[in-house]
């Protein structure tokens, strides 16, 4: 309850202790603390980095694609939900780095499309666009490779339905999202060989999964 009420002072609205929707403040925060604990983290990621080549770069660069995310998602402080979403993929379009920030960049594409007309969104609102931001980002990429970012933004969308579903608070919406995220992150090496014998897991989804985590940190 103490976190409910926190949250109201962040853009969020919260009636009987439970986090009932966001409105576009609420979004921005949301999506700065992403920005905020993926930094925080970058150098882990980049040490990750082994598919589809070993450069060490995974982390920054969705580091600057999420800042030039964030900048766009400031630039439409204020606004709906939806506003806020769609100047969020505007900014990450421009300033998406590498092949992990450009499907990034479409993740948040979709996200954006599946909030384009709310106004404040719950947890149902976010779970579709999640599962929108995903279907985007299979879409961008010619041979999608499972165990990779793709897989860990998809399984943010079950895990975030399935919240849904049975949880309207979207503070435990998001705990749960994020729970299904880790999941998925951990069984990434079960999947894909490279990361099987590298010992490591994949670099983007565990971008993706800060970025989401980061939501449960400010």
């Amino acid at each position: 309850e103490l976190m409910a009420n926190h949250l109201a002072g962040k853009g969020f609205l919260v009636e009987d202790g439970a986090v009932r929707a966001g409105t576009g403040v609420g979004l921005t925060n949301l999506l700065r603390a992403g920005q905020k604990w993926l930094a925080a983290h970058r150098e882990l990621v980049n040490r990750l980095n082994v598919f589809p080549v070993p450069d060490g770069d995974t982390g920054t660069n969705m580091l600057l694609t999420m800042r030039a995310a964030v900048a766009g998602a400031q630039n439409g402080a204020g606004q709906t939900a939806g506003a806020v979403a769609k100047a969020t993929a505007e900014g990450a379009l421009m300033g998406a780095r590498g092949n992990s920030g450009v499907i990034l960049s479409q993740f948040l594409e979709g996200l954006a499309a599946g909030l384009s007309d709310k106004v404040t969104f719950n947890a149902a609102d976010f779970a579709g666009a999640i599962e929108q931001g995903a279907e985007q980002a299979y879409r961008s990429v010619t041979g999608p490779v499972e165990g990779t970012l793709l897989t860990v933004a998809r399984a943010a969308g079950v895990a975030a339905r399935q919240s849904a579903l049975a949880r309207p608070d979207l503070l435990r919406f998001w705990a749960d999202m994020v729970d299904g995220v880790r999941a998925a992150q951990a069984a990434t090496p079960d999947q894909l060989s490279l990361l099987r014998a590298a010992g490591v897991t994949d670099a983007g989804g565990q971008g993706l999964l800060f970025i989401l985590e980061g939501g449960l940190k400010f």
